[in-house]
C-alpha cells in the first residue's frame, strides 16, 4: 500500500543531474589511482565517503518523491535495490572465486570464501572488521576487500526507508531536526570510536549513518533553495576542494575517519547542492565525467580484484608498467560488467515499479546458492585451491597460528587474578610478569622452551596492548579508552602494590618505537614500586614484507623469509627509529637479543627461517611459531645466560636488591 505523509510537497523534484555522474566519477578515479598507489592520490580511499553522502542524497530524494506523491512501496524499493546492486556483485563475486582458485595459496582461501559468502549477503565489512583493520598487513592481498562498502550501503538500505516514513509524518521542520540528530549523534560516535577501535568507525554503519543523513540533509535544502549560477559555482568549487585537500594531503598514517572524513564529506555535499539540471561545469558535466560517472558501479566492483590477486599470486609491489596494465583491465572488465551485466538486469526507469517481482526473487535465489557453495571453501581450502606446489597447507598455517597461543592463554590474565578460582594471588616472588604488545606469547613461549612450562605456571599476563587503542600517559601511569583494557590497566595497578613479582618480561614488536611511550611508562612505574626485581626486555628478531608462510610457498624455500628484498625490519640493518631505546636501557636489567643468539654473523641470511625439524620462523611476518619460539628457548638454555638463572631461581634463591645489568 502507498505510503501517507503529511510533510511539505517538495518544491523540487530530483531529476537527472549530471554533477552527480561527474562526483561519482571523481570519487570512483580517487579510489582506483589509491589502489593503484599512483603518487599524489594516498587519500583516495576518501572516495568511498564521497559515494556514500551521494547515495544519502539519491536514495532520500527517492523516497521523498514517492511517498510526497503517494507511490512509495517497501517491496518495489527493495526489488530495485536488488536489481540495482546484487547482479553485478554476484558476478564479481564469481569471477574473482574462479581467479582465486586458480591464483591464492591454500593458506588464503579459506578467508577469501568468508568474505566472498558475506559479500553475497551484504555482510562483507563485518568479516573484514573482525579479520583487523584496513590498513594491516595482508589487507592489499584481500581480492573482495573493496566489497566493505557495499555491505555498509546495503545494510542503510534496509532500515532508512522506514525510518525516513516515519520522520516524514512530522512537520518539515521536524523532520530535518530529526535528520540533523541523526547525523550529529553518529559522527559524534565516529569521532569518539576511532581512536579507541579505528577498524569499527571505518567498517560498521552506526559510525557511517552520518555520512548517508547528511546526504539525506543536502537533498532537503536542495528542494527547497534554488541557488543562482555564481553561488552554485562558488558551492561547487568548495566542495571540490574540499575532496581535492583530502584525497591528496590524506593517507595510512591520517587518523581516519573521525572528525576529518567530515572534510571529503562537506565538500561532497556542497556539490551535490549545486547540482542543477542546467549545469554547465567543466569539470563535472563534461561527456568523459559523465560516463565515468553512469559506469563507476562497475568501474568500482571491477578495479579491485586484479590488483589484490596480482600481489597474492607475485608478493611483488606495483610498478609503473603493471600499474599501466592493471589500469587497461580496469577499464576493460568496467565494460564487461556494466554493459555485460548492469545495463542487463536494471535500467533506471521514471515510473515506479508494481512491486517485488520474479527478477529479485531469482537474484536473490541466486545469491542464496553462491553464498552457501561459497562456505565450502572455508572449511576444505586446500580442495578449492589449484597450486599444489607448497610447502606449507592451510591446515599447517592454521595449527601454527592456533598452536602459538595454546600454552600462554592458560595463564591467567592480569584482571583475572584473585577473581576466577584458578588464579588465586600467588605469592611473592613466584609469579612472571608479561607484558608488552602482540608479542607478548613469544616470550612465554621462548622461556617454556628454556625452563619448562611448569615453572612458568603461576606466570600472569597484560593480554597485549593491541586492543587497547591509544593509550594515554597520565602523569606515571597510563589510560585506555577501551573498557576491557582500561579494566586490565586498573588490575596491573593493583597487583603491581599488592605482590612481588618474581620477574617483568617486557616483549613487544619494536620495542624501542616511539609508539611504545606509554609501555614504557607502565614499566617505569613497575619498577619504582618493584625494586629488585628483575625487568628483562625481549628485543625483536626480523620481519617480512609479506606473510613469511606466502614467502615459502611462493619460493619453495623457507630461506626466502630472511632475504632482504623480503624484509621489512631487521634490527641495526634495516634503519629504524629507537627514540625510547636509552629510557628502556636505563629501566632493563637485561635484554635478550634474539639476533645475537641465532644470527651468526648479524646478516639476515645467518639467522635461521626454521628448526631442524621443518617447523617455519613466522607463517605471519613477525609473530613466532610456538614450536620456533620452544627451539629458540632450548638454545638459550644451553647458553644459560645470568638472566635466565634468575628468572629460573625459587623465590628463596632471589636477592633482595636490584640485579646488575648485563648478559
Amino acid at each position: 500500500m502507498p505510503s501517507p505523509v503529511t510533510t511539505t510537497v517538495p518544491k523540487r523534484a530530483l531529476g537527472y543531474l549530471a554533477d552527480i555522474d561527474g562526483l561519482r566519477a571523481v570519487a570512483v578515479l580517487a579510489v582506483v589511482l589509491f589502489h593503484l598507489d599512483i603518487p599524489g592520490f594516498a587519500g583516495g580511499y576518501v572516495g568511498v565517503d564521497i559515494f556514500f553522502v551521494i547515495s544519502g542524497f539519491l536514495i532520500s530524494g527517492l523516497i521523498r518523491d514517492r511517498a510526497a506523491a503517494g507511490q512509495f512501496r517497501f517491496s518495489s524499493f527493495y526489488a530495485g535495490r536488488v536489481q540495482r546492486l546484487l547482479p553485478a556483485v554476484l558476478a564479481t563475486v564469481m569471477a574473482t572465486t574462479i581467479a582465486a582458485m586458480l591464483i591464492l595459496q591454500p593458506g588464503m582461501m579459506s578467508a577469501f570464501a568468508m568474505s566472498a559468502s558475506a559479500a553475497v549477503f551484504s555482510a562483507a565489512n563485518f568479516v573484514f572488521y573482525f579479520e583487523s583493520g584496513y590498513w594491516d598487513a595482508t589487507a592489499e592481498l584481500k581480492p573482495l576487500l573493496h566489497l566493505w562498502s557495499l555491505g555498509v550501503e546495503e545494510q542503510f538500505y534496509l532500515f532508512w526507508p522506514g525510518l525516513l516514513l516515519l520522520l516524514y509524518k512530522l512537520p518539515q521542520r521536524l523532520y530535518l531536526v530529526g535528520l540533523g540528530l541523526i547525523t550529529l549523534a553518529s559522527l559524534a560516535a565516529c569521532i569518539v570510536m576511532t581512536p579507541i577501535d579505528s577498524a569499527a568507525a571505518f567498517y560498521l554503519l552506526p559510525f557511517r549513518i552520518w555520512q548517508f543523513a547528511l546526504g539525506a540533509l543536502a537533498v532537503e535544502w536542495w528542494r527547497h533553495n534554488a541557488f543562482n549560477e555564481f553561488s552554485r559555482q562558488l558551492l561547487r568549487s568548495i566542495g571540490l576542494a574540499l575532496c581535492g585537500v583530502s584525497i591528496a594531503s590524506f593517507g595510512d598514517g591520517t587518523a581516519f575517519p573521525g572528525w576529518l572524513a567530515l572534510i571529503p564529506s562537506v565538500g561532497a555535499a556542497l556539490v551535490l547542492l549545486a547540482s542543477h539540471e542546467t549545469s554547465g561545469s567543466v569539470w563535472l558535466s563534461n561527456s568523459t565525467a559523465r560516463w565515468l560517472g553512469r559506469v563507476s558501479y562497475a568501474m568500482y566492483l571491477a578495479h579491485w580484484p586484479p590488483i589484490a590477486l596480482y600481489r597474492a599470486y607475485t608478493l611483488q609491489e606495483l610498478t609503473p608498467t603493471i600499474q599501466a596494465l592493471l589500469a587497461v583491465a580496469t577499464l576493460l572488465l568496467t565494460l564487461v560488467l556494466h554493459y555485460g551485466v548492469e545495463r542487463r538486469f536494471y535500467v533506471r526507469a521514471s515510473g515506479q515499479p508494481s512491486g517485488w517481482h520474479k527478477g529479485a526473487s531469482l537474484t536473490l535465489g541466486s545469491a542464496l546458492i553462491m553464498a552457501l557453495l561459497l562456505l565450502l571453501p572455508t572449511q576444505m581450502p586446500d580442495t578449492f585451491t589449484r597450486r599444489g606446489d607448497v610447502l606449507l597447507s592451510a591446515a599447517d598455517i592454521e595449527g601454527y597460528q592456533q598452536g602459538r597461543f595454546e600454552w600462554v592463554r592458560r595463564q591467567c590474565r592480569v584482571d583475572k587474578v584473585g577473581v576466577l578460582e584458578r588464579c588465586s594471588l600467588p605469592p611473592d616472588g613466584e609469579a612472571i610478569l608479561f607484558i608488552g604488545n602482540s608479542h607478548e606469547p613469544d616470550a612465554f613461549n621462548i622461556l617454556a622452551g628454556a625452563l619448562g612450562t611448569a615453572h612458568l605456571a603461576s606466570s600472569i599476563r597484560f593480554g597485549s596492548t593491541n586492543d587497547c587503542g591509544p593509550l594515554r600517559v597520565e602523569g606515571n601511569w597510563v589510560s585506555s579508552a577501551a573498557p576491557d583494557c582500561q579494566t586490565r590497566l586498573d588490575a596491573l595497578g593493583t597487583l603491581l602494590e599488592t605482590i612481588r613479582f618474581k620477574a617483568i618480561v617486557y616483549s613487544a614488536r619494536r620495542p624501542y618505537a616511539g609508539n611504545k611511550k606509554a609501555l614504557v611508562t607502565v614499566l617505569g612505574t613497575a619498577r619504582a614500586r618493584q625494586p629488585g626485581v628483575p625487568l628483562i626486555t625481549f628485543e625483536d628478531y626480523f620481519s617480512t614484507r609479506e606473510a613469511c608462510a606466502s614467502l615459502i610457498n611462493q619460493y619453495g624455500s623457507y630461506s626466502a623469509c630472511s632475504r632482504l628484498e623480503n624484509l621489512e625490519h631487521f634490527p641495526g640493518l634495516i634503519p629504524d627509529a629507537v627514540p625510547l631505546e636509552e629510557q628502556v636501557t636505563a629501566l632493563s636489567d637485561y635484554k635478550f637479543s634474539k639476533l645475537d643468539l641465532l644470527c651468526g654473523d648479524g646478516r639476515p641470511e645467518s639467522c635461521p627461517t626454521s628448526t631442524p625439524d621443518g617447523d617455519p620462523v613466522f607463517v605471519d611476518r613477525h609473530h613466532l611459531t610456538r614450536e620456533f619460539a620452544v627451539w629458540t628457548g632450548h638454545l638459550l638454555a644451553q647458553q644459560n645466560p645470568t638472566w635466565l638463572q634468575a628468572v629460573a631461581a625459587t623465590p628463596s634463591d632471589q636477592p633482595k636488591d636490584r640485579l646488575d645489568s648485563g648478559q
